[in-house]
């Protein structure tokens, strides 16, 4: 079966461009089982600053991307024959999936919906461009043959502020941004352990709670659990000077996984991994998550968006209340420690890995989908 591929970029080389998700999904389909064709358009940097500009003058502040505007220019530029292929596979593009016309199937893949970004990631957007942005959804939705979402979450939204049927509506977890290959997982044994390396991962310090993981470490080595915790994600001149001299935190910094150098240390940073925090505010599905998963580390983040498809309590770790500090999560780890819990959701991630959240899983996943959904 041949798959149409519509992205921004390269899906066969970028691993950078949306955290590596095209890169990602398109190793998947081919691990499905799939021939994959990559449609390109036009994306130019320089046009789509211009059409800002002229979205914000008729919207206000809000995402130029969800607008009839970027549609039509998308659109405009695909120039390939699009009967030619058995699906149309369009992951994340909303404008795109709107206003394609073409009699194969669209599948339609992407991680939220408006109605869940307002005032979660939105903020302060004009009540026109919330209009304009719920319109471009509603046709993207209605055009696609099959909606497939990363979480439970974002899915049951689709039918409930949509009203999309059911049968046209799917979800399947993100897997994680880093080649199967490359990953050396080994059973963890933390029965010897004299110090515990915990790790926090995210480019927002603020969204992503880190504040809450530096206070979480303080409150362990307060106890007399021997915790260090390694901040990866945050830039310098991001990183709070107050911390730079604390000496159970060490900021490892952004690292670019396209440069060799820096993917072999971020993937030396999760096989010395013990515990992975991020007492995030909001997130749709935090792929970090499955990489956490992939070596088996013990997750503990918070009760939010779509993340319970990606830590399981009880299994592979712990969703805290929003409400959550610092010594709640102190607490949660110190119980684990106490009841040698760590062990049992190491095993538990790794298997959640291999069985549902790998991209390996979502091509497997995917094709039963399409049979049962698309060709029956």
């Amino acid at each position: 079966m041949l798959i149409g591929y519509v992205a921004p970029t390269d899906p066969f080389k970028d691993k950078k461009e949306w955290s590596g998700t095209y890169y990602g999904l398109c190793e998947a389909l081919k691990m499905g089982g799939y021939q994959v064709e990559w449609i390109p358009y036009n994306n130019n940097m320089m046009t789509n600053k211009f059409l800002a500009k002229v979205y914000r003058v008729f919207y206000g502040k809000g995402s130029f991307i969800h607008s009839r505007l970027m549609s039509r220019y998308h659109i405009n530029s695909i120039d390939k024959d699009l009967n030619k292929y058995d699906l149309i596979f369009v992951p994340a593009q909303v404008d795109i999936v709107a206003g394609l016309k073409t009699s194969t199937p669209i599948i339609y893949y992407t991680d939220g919906t408006i109605p869940l970004m307002v005032d979660y990631y939105w903020f302060d957007f004009s009540n026109r461009a919330i209009k304009e942005a719920k319109l471009i959804e509603e046709r993207a939705l209605k055009n696609a043959s099959l909606n497939i979402f990363s979480s439970e979450w974002a899915a049951n939204s689709a039918i409930k502020d949509y009203g999309i049927d059911s049968n046209r509506v799917d979800f399947l977890p993100f897997g994680a941004n880093i080649d199967d290959s490359l990953i050396n997982y080994k059973v963890k044994d933390y029965s010897k352990k004299k110090k515990l390396n915990i790790l926090f991962s995210g480019v927002d310090w603020v969204r992503k709670g880190g504040n809450i993981a530096v206070d979480t470490v303080k409150k362990l080595n307060e106890r007399g659990i021997n915790s260090m915790l390694y901040v990866c994600g945050i830039r310098s001149e991001d990183f709070p000077t107050e911390l730079n001299n604390v000496d159970y935190v060490k900021n490892i910094g952004f690292l670019n996984k396209n440069e060799e150098s820096d993917l072999q240390k971020y993937l030396d940073i999760w096989e010395n991994t013990d515990i992975f925090i991020l007492p995030t505010r909001a997130e749709c599905s935090a792929i970090v998550l499955n990489e956490a998963n992939a070596y088996g580390v013990p997750i503990l983040t918070t009760e939010t968006g779509g993340l319970s498809n990606y830590v399981i309590n009880g299994i592979n770790g712990q969703r805290l209340s929003l409400h959550a500090n610092g010594k709640d999560y102190a607490n949660v780890i110190e119980n684990w420690i106490k009841n040698k819990k760590l062990e049992e959701l190491s095993l538990g991630a790794r298997k959640l890995y291999e069985t549902n959240n790998s991209w390996k899983a979502w091509g497997a996943k995917f094709a039963s989908v399409i049979k049962d959904k698309i060709n029956e």
